[in-house]
């Protein structure tokens, strides 16, 4: 087994730890998937709260509503496009912490969650392999809200789609590590829905969903550039709007592969603190 390492070979441990990883994936795509009326729910969401900020604008700015969103945002797209980008991404971030944050609990509830921390893996593994299933949700939560929108009201803009799908899955992984702290608290408290909602309604206050962070105060918006989607709505509105404005953003990009390698680092040292102290009380197999 080591002599095969040394040679270059993939050792039995790493392939192993594909299976356990490939595994953990497989399981959580298909509770995610499990039912598809209330996904089809989420998909649908982004577009009413969308519409609902939308029509109220409309009626309070009459016929110079687009004038003035563009004016107080300081962007020329299509109102509908620059607020769907923000519905979208929160929504995203919505489904990552729930589903990171809430698996352990399901888990324990269906009693396997002991079974599984007791399992010969890597606890990294169990945390990752439930984060990657994530990404299956985002990309199509990115396809059929924020791409379908802005080739059906913004079609010339459609180049800038991909660098915008690059930015929200660099953003994806700082959002992972603050997911491994909501499963620590899950381990602790044993209530994931009061931290997770709490949490994403923040979110959705701070970080620019249907407006500009520049219209907050400035310890508000010194809180929100704390936090990844920030960062990731702003800039997908940015590269939507034109290419050329990829280069004004490489500073908050760098920010994003900055907290991309901190967050998780972080986020799991906090899980693994939690788990030491279940591990000494019996956490894991309380109610």
């Amino acid at each position: 087994m080591c002599s095969s390492a040394s040679q270059g070979e993939p050792s039995v441990t790493s392939l192993r730890d594909l299976a356990v990883l490939g595994a953990i994936f497989k399981k959580q795509v298909r509770h995610l998937t499990r039912y598809p009326g209330e996904f089809i729910f989420v998909l649908i969401i982004p577009y009413f709260l969308t519409a609902m900020v939308v029509a109220m604008g409309t009626s309070v700015g009459g016929a110079g509503a687009a004038s003035n969103f563009s004016a107080q945002t300081g962007s020329t797209l299509n109102p509908f496009v620059f607020l769907i980008i923000g519905a979208g991404v929160w929504m995203i971030s919505w489904m990552v912490l729930e589903g990171i944050g809430t698996s352990l609990r399901d888990e324990q509830i269906k009693g396997t969650l002991e079974q599984n921390f007791l399992a010969p893996i890597n606890r990294f593994l169990l945390l990752v392999g439930t984060a990657l299933a994530q990404i299956v949700i985002t990309t199509i939560l990115f396809v059929s809200v924020i791409a379908a929108t802005v080739l059906v009201l913004a079609p010339g803009n459609a180049i800038g789609l991909i660098w915008a799908f690059g930015i929200l899955m660099v953003g994806l992984i700082p959002l992972f590590g603050i997911g491994f702290v909501f499963a620590a608290l899950v381990v602790r408290f044993k209530e994931p829905y009061a931290f997770t909602q709490a949490a994403n309604v923040l979110f959705a206050v701070i970080t620019g969903t249907f407006y500009s962070v520049t219209v907050l105060p400035f310890w508000v918006q010194a809180i929100s550039s704390a936090i990844p989607q920030t960062f990731v709505v702003q800039d997908m509105r940015l590269v939507i709007e034109s290419v050329n404005n990829l280069f004004g953003a490489a500073g908050t990009i760098l920010v994003l592969l900055t907290m991309a390698v901190i967050y998780p680092f972080l986020g799991y040292s906090f899980f693994k603190l939690f788990e030491k102290r279940a591990k000494i009380h019996g956490d894991l197999s309380k109610f």
